[in-house]
């Protein structure tokens, strides 16, 4: 009888641990999706970082409102990657070996892409980034972006300047520099002649001794390309006002055309063109999402284009999470093979290095203080 009740203890106790593991593996099935995310939330680049920090968080709340992933809430943690490579990187490896993540969204600055790719690539985790170094094309299997390449970047650039004397200032970043080095090489292949080709830190603020240089070369036309300072631009145009440069002819990259950059130039950047991703608030999805976006956060993108990025990012990161869980081979496997995906940026898919394809670019002219856009481009 004593054997029998001891029998009937020890069944009772593997069935209870049985239940005890069974709860556990449910409740951890049903436990909240980690994903990391790296940007800029301090120093130069931080209203960007803002930005796409914004978004995310708009589209995961969106997302757990309408019931999760398979039942499962996503959890976002942010990390401040400063726009530089040491901060990326110690932001990265937190996120990996401490939360455990199988997915980063970022990092907004190719510099912070660049730095912590290979250890994201290293652990097999997802890195979805909004970067425009040509180098991220390079970066890794497990690496994809949804913004364009700064090879097309400086193509485009090519091809808006007419004039045939041209006199390039760039930040010394992995953005601007990767738009410099395609760019030059472009207008070379047309038989133009770049009379300059200046290099300035990204704390600078006083730039009259390129300019000098500049002016003293007799350029047609200047191209300004700021990398993660927002204001340079604004302060170049109008110290060349200062140097009587008003003749020679302003072309930038899309940051010349920021809020900062308009507001520290005042007038001096009147006319002067630039290139810029495409116009979201020109499709109904984009225009819905700026919408929301301003509702929401009380304030307009740093950059509609590449926050619209972001936002269709943690949308593409989900259906891949509802067909793979977080297996991230599979996740990979899932946005290789992705049918073109219809979000607030456009219609597009991912190539073979996990570069977008399938988003035209826009050239615009300051008018009146306001960018118009005069011409849309696809490469």
């Amino acid at each position: 009888m004593k054997r029998k009740m001891n029998k009937i203890t020890m069944l009772s106790l593997i069935a209870i641990m049985l239940a005890a593991l069974l709860i556990t593996g449910c409740a951890k099935e049903k436990g909240t999706i980690k994903i990391g995310a790296i940007g800029p939330l301090t120093g130069g680049g931080a209203s960007w970082g803002e930005s796409d920090r914004n978004a995310i968080e708009l589209a995961v709340e969106e997302i757990n409102n309408a019931g999760g992933i398979n039942g499962r809430l996503l959890q976002v943690i942010h990390e401040d990657g400063k726009c530089n490579g040491k901060d990326a990187v110690n932001a990265a490896s937190k996120l990996i070996t401490l939360d455990n993540v199988k997915i980063i969204l970022g990092g907004v600055c190719s510099a912070e892409t660049l730095a912590f790719a290979p250890i994201a690539e290293q652990n097999k985790v997802i890195t979805f980034t909004i970067a425009t170094a040509p180098d991220v094309s390079n970066a890794g299997d497990y690496v994809f972006r949804n913004a364009a390449s700064d090879l097309e970047g400086g193509r485009i650039g090519a091809k808006m300047i007419e004039e045939d004397r041209i006199a390039l200032i760039s930040e010394n970043t992995e953005y601007a520099m990767g738009i410099q080095h395609t760019l030059k090489e472009e207008l070379q292949n047309q038989g133009k002649a770049i009379v300059a080709d200046l290099v300035y830190d990204s704390d600078e603020t006083d730039f009259r001794t390129y300019l000098l240089k500049i002016k003293n070369a007799r350029p047609e036309a200047i191209f300004i390309n700021p990398g993660t300072s927002t204001s340079s631009a604004g302060e170049i145009a109008k110290q060349m006002v200062e140097l009587g440069m008003e003749d020679i002819k302003v072309y930038g990259n899309l940051l010349i055309g920021s809020k900062e950059s308009l507001e520290i130039a005042g007038d001096a950047l009147e006319g002067a063109k630039y290139f810029d991703a495409v116009n979201i608030g020109m499709t109904e999805k984009g225009a819905e999402f700026l919408s929301k976006y301003k509702q929401r956060f009380g304030t307009s993108p740093a950059n509609d284009f590449y926050t619209g990025a972001r936002y269709d990012s943690v949308y593409i990161i989900a259906d891949a999470l509802r067909e793979c869980g977080e297996n991230s081979g599979c996740i990979k496997d899932y946005l290789y093979k992705m049918q073109p995906y219809n979000g607030v940026i456009g219609t597009y898919t991912f190539d073979s290095n996990g570069d977008v394809i399938g988003i035209p670019w826009t050239i615009k002219e300051i008018r009146s203080g306001q960018s118009e856009i005069i011409d849309i481009i696809t490469i």
